[in-house]
């Protein structure tokens, strides 16, 4: 058989004729179990001393057969999955045991799911893994057994999407159940795991993802792929406290530098998390604990202490919750610092990234479930700075339009600058939007190339060079000095440019030419400088008119200048 000439499966020379599942990702990316074709050197085709054809597909690795046990007393030839569980004890499966699955599945009656022709992905409990939490045998119900089968699909690690979502056997009317595979490195070792996303849950299974390590992978049986993993899937019997605490003794696990931080800043933290009834956790990872920028910050303990509660919004909040009630912000337990959402959807997949502190986090694994609340691992700290200005205006999914003026008018050049201290009042994408609706012949005039130094001049208004970075509270306490009247904002184009702050429970206001304006986000830090996030364009009506006044208005200064140099030259 040539490439194109490949079913779902075909059956090998080996004992009892097990199938090699074929997986199809495009005519070119093809893959037989966990090996990949290579393309380049498939469909050779020759014809034997019997004049019969034969094909030659050369593949990136080595298919590895399920094995006895040596000296095994039974032989077991080409197994489904339920015969593979019935005789796990003579199978060569690394000393992993899969009895308390097993014993559940015969005392509710759930052979034949195992037992289903065609081709479909089982993942089994092992009985027990170092450092993972035991689970209570009475646990694993109907639904929850249901939940390790995605039927119809035979899920090898190799080609499976990392993170798409494929219906579990307890994917009904009235649950929803959802497994996807994952990786992770985790020191020197790549890692893979599957998770179980019950989106629909009832009074028995609630909504989240658990996971758990894949031990032994891409198993292959008769009427499909057995995967081993760590724990059961769909069961959350742990509070957020011990969710947490799992990690402290796997060294290269996602959370083990989360768990040494909080316990480092004196554990209790931790017990504020058990004290609360319904939590949403942001938990930053290893990677994000190890980011070099930080490490100085890391030696305050006070400081961190105060930072975690940076992380935690005190309601259950999944990424479904956030897109449904259309969330774009959210109170963390840090007075007036808030939390600020963006879903981005990518096809079926949805990214959460946030904001906290002036830092841009990803979540990177989302949803985990506790029985009093959300995890979602992310990627950055939340709250210490780590980026400079120009950085932080490119990665800041809200902020695009004020980056890309920035960029194109060569203001951006300068943000970088770690010697200068930058206080900036950027103009939101919804900023941007509100000028496109109230003056469109403006608002396209500023994004034309011509126009560029128009542009970097309106920006300059919202700029402030200084030998030090203000806050909004710096601005609210020199007006109260000033009685509550106007203060100066010594920004690089209007150096005599005045506002007036308000300070409210909504946050923070500022006055300027009869309007007062919103302050979506203030005090954004970077490693020179703080953004408060605006929700208006500082653009006065004769910035630009028809003939672009500020460009004219800017040439004819600097004619100006260069008459005054002539002059001072000839008679002098």
């Amino acid at each position: 058989m040539k490439l194109e000439q490949l079913g779902k499966s075909v059956f090998s020379e080996l004992d009892g004729n097990p199938p090699i599942w074929i997986t199809k990702k495009s005519p070119e990316e093809i893959y037989v179990n966990q090996a990949k074709v290579v393309y380049s050197l498939a469909n050779y085709e020759h014809n034997n001393t019997f004049g019969k054809p034969q094909v030659l597909h050369v593949i990136d690795q080595v298919l590895q057969p399920l094995r006895m046990k040596k000296n095994s007393p039974q032989n077991v030839y080409n197994p489904n999955a339920w015969e593979f569980m019935q005789n796990a004890e003579y199978l060569d499966l690394d000393s992993y045991h899969t009895n308390t699955f097993l014993q559940r599945v015969q005392n509710l009656d759930k052979k034949g799911v195992f037992s289903n022709q065609g081709g479909h992905t089982f993942f089994i409990p092992v009985d027990e893994v170092a450092n993972y939490p035991k689970v209570k045998p009475e646990k694993i119900d109907v639904k929850v057994i249901d939940a390790h089968i995605v039927p119809d699909n035979v899920l090898f690690l190799g080609p499976t999407n990392e993170d798409e979502q494929f219906k579990t056997l307890a994917f009904t009317d009235m649950l929803k159940v959802f497994s996807s595979l994952s990786k992770a490195a985790e020191g020197d070792k790549t890692k893979y795991y599957v998770s179980s996303d019950t989106v629909v849950g009832d009074d028995v299974h609630p909504t989240g993802a658990v996971v758990a390590e894949i031990v032994k992978a891409n198993i292959p049986v008769r009427n499909g792929v057995v995967h081993l993993i760590s724990r059961p899937l769909m069961i959350v019997d742990n509070n957020v406290k011990q969710f947490i605490e799992s990690y402290k003794d796997r060294e290269d696990s996602a959370l083990h530098r989360f768990y040494e931080e909080i316990m480092n800043s004196g554990g209790d933290f931790l017990e504020k998390l058990t004290a609360m009834p319904n939590v949403t956790l942001f938990a930053p990872s290893n990677a994000a604990f190890n980011d070099q920028s930080i490490q100085s910050y890391l030696l305050n303990r006070t400081y961190i202490r105060s930072l975690l509660d940076l992380h935690i919004v005190n309601r259950r909040l999944s990424i479904d919750d956030i897109v449904a009630e259309s969330i774009d912000t959210v109170q963390t337990e840090v007075p007036r610092k808030d939390l600020f959402f963006n879903v981005v959807t990518n096809g079926k997949n949805r990214t959460l990234t946030l904001e906290g502190g002036g830092v841009n986090a990803t979540v990177v694994q989302a949803n985990l479930a506790a029985t009093n609340g959300i995890i979602h691992i992310i990627d950055h700290v939340l709250g210490i700075p780590s980026s400079t200005v120009d950085r932080k205006l490119a990665t800041d999914p809200t902020l695009n339009e004020t980056n890309y003026l920035g960029q194109v008018s060569s203001l951006n050049d300068q943000l970088g600058d770690v010697q200068k201290r930058f206080t900036y009042f950027v103009p939101r994408d919804l900023a941007w939007r509100r000028l496109a609706t109230d003056n469109p012949s403006v608002y396209k005039k500023l994004f034309m190339p011509e126009y560029s130094q128009v542009a970097r001049a309106i920006l300059e208004r919202h700029l402030i060079i200084a030998d030090k970075a203000f806050t909004m509270d710096d601005f609210r306490k020199e007006a109260n000095n000033n009685n509550n009247l106007s203060v100066r904002l010594p920004v690089v184009r209007d150096v005599s440019m005045y506002v007036k702050i308000k300070d409210s429970v909504e946050g923070y206001s500022i006055e300027w030419r009869d309007e007062w304006i919103h302050v979506h986000r203030s005090d954004v830090r970077c490693t020179n400088g703080i953004i408060h996030v605006i929700d208006k364009v500082l653009i006065d009506q004769n910035d630009i008119d028809g003939s672009g006044a500020i460009a004219t208005k800017s040439i004819s200064a600097l004619v100006l200048v260069m008459a005054q140099c002539l002059v001072f030259y000839y008679f002098n």
